[in-house]
């Protein structure tokens, strides 16, 4: 069973889990192994989402998905940052993730709908998120569900950890949707 519902506290492990494991599937390759696999990673996400500063912006919304009662994911949207490009006044995905072992089951679609519902709820006509150029299995996701690249690509300068190597800088790219 499926369910897709606003965040709680008590679901910041399962959504932290799933942040770590789908980055060391996602992008593997795209940044080193040692990174990923670093205890440092791990802690360092854990202690993120241990301050769920999500909670503090009143004009967003994170959801969790949960697969037969184990949160499995999240997805988080609000207005559009302005920090990455000027802001357009439309709204935002600015977070989707899912636990690989939780692909291809049906949870993805039914939180990309919920939060396609929540953004349109904010009166935001459009959309935009940003994926990793070199993440084909996000961008086939993202276009298959009505996403399109708009042409706008970014230089994200890459993850840091004290005590490792700085990864080497990767293209961030644009997508956009109508919401009507």
């Amino acid at each position: 069973m499926i369910e897709i519902r606003p965040a709680r506290s008590t679901d910041v492990d399962g959504m932290c889990t799933a942040h770590i494991e789908a980055w060391r599937v996602a992008y593997r390759g795209v940044f080193p192994d040692a990174y990923l696999d670093s205890p440092e990673f791990e802690s360092a996400r854990r202690e993120g989402w241990a301050r769920q500063q999500w909670r503090d912006d009143p004009t967003s919304t994170m959801f969790a998905a949960a697969l037969d009662g184990n949160v499995v994911g999240f997805g988080h949207v609000g207005p559009e940052r302005s920090e990455i490009t000027a802001s357009t006044g439309d709204g935002e995905l600015y977070s989707f993730y899912l636990h690989p072992l939780a692909w291809g089951t049906g949870v993805a679609q039914a939180l990309l709908e919920r939060c396609h519902d929540q953004l349109i709820a904010g009166g935001f006509e459009r959309a935009v998120l940003w994926a990793l150029r070199d993440n084909p299995r996000a961008r086939r996701f993202y276009e298959k569900s009505g996403w399109h690249f708009t042409g706008v690509e970014t230089m994200w300068d890459g993850p840091t950890m004290p005590g490792l190597p700085p990864c080497e800088p990767v293209a961030d790219v644009k997508y956009g949707r109508d919401l009507a």
